[in-house]
């Protein structure tokens, strides 16, 4: 049977981590720019658990454990590239990793193997039955709210966030010119160019294909200084 994850984590006077750490380790454990913190905000409570609730019963079966937590130890097991093991050792003993998933307490349980490895099951299944990747449709929600709270707009793209290659600025500028116009050259469709291009437009557009963007800015330049 489905059940979301409770809102409010209920800190215990015995396992609350914050009792067994030294102000220092306290104040990073508590910082909220520090990745742990970041993880758990912009990542694990932004898991839209209502999603998964396909996978489940609505009326018999006992509750699920937290999709939250399990979607989240997904992620982290991914880009830290952890094995099955690791994962679940991170998950019991390391203060931060619990923090991440949004376990307060020490003795907070996280999901069994068991349960990990039947949800995995079931999303694959999902998917293969002709249904929506529910993954994707988390991750492209949890974007969208991340979007909203930073400001994040793609109706435009300054130049500077494009991924060009490292070694653009080896380039001069007509090198940049001459590039992009041999690559568009080189798509094109040449039967169509010719009925748009006059005889010596082909021959130019030709010899910039057989021609590196390097020798011609040296023959302009040596043109130029003659």
């Amino acid at each position: 049977m489905f059940k979301k994850t409770s809102e409010k984590a209920q800190l215990s006077v015995f396992s609350n981590p914050n009792s067994f750490l030294t102000d220092r380790s306290e104040r990073f454990y508590e910082e909220n720019g520090a990745w742990h913190n970041l993880f758990k905000n912009q990542v694990t409570l932004r898991v839209e658990e209502s999603l998964f609730e396909v996978l489940y019963s609505k009326e018999t079966g006992s509750p699920n454990a937290s999709v939250r937590i399990m979607v989240a130890m997904m992620i982290l097991k991914e880009a830290n590239r952890w094995s099955d093991s690791q994962l679940f050792e991170q998950c019991r003993f390391n203060l931060l990793v619990r923090r991440a998933l949004g376990l307060v307490n020490m003795d907070d349980p996280i999901p069994s193997e068991s349960t990990y490895y039947l949800f995995r099951k079931r999303i694959v299944d999902h998917e293969r039955d002709g249904n929506p990747n529910l993954l994707e449709q988390t991750f492209a929600s949890v974007t969208k709210g991340q979007a909203k709270d930073f400001h994040v707009s793609g109706r435009s793209i300054r130049m500077d966030s494009k991924l060009l290659g490292s070694n653009i600025a080896w380039l001069s500028r007509y090198e940049l010119i001459h590039e992009t116009v041999q690559l568009f050259c080189s798509k094109a469709d040449f039967t169509k160019l010719e009925t748009a291009l006059s005889q010596s437009e082909m021959e130019l557009v030709k010899s910039l294909l057989a021609e590196k963007g390097i020798k011609w800015f040296i023959a302009v330049q040596v043109k130029k200084s003659k």
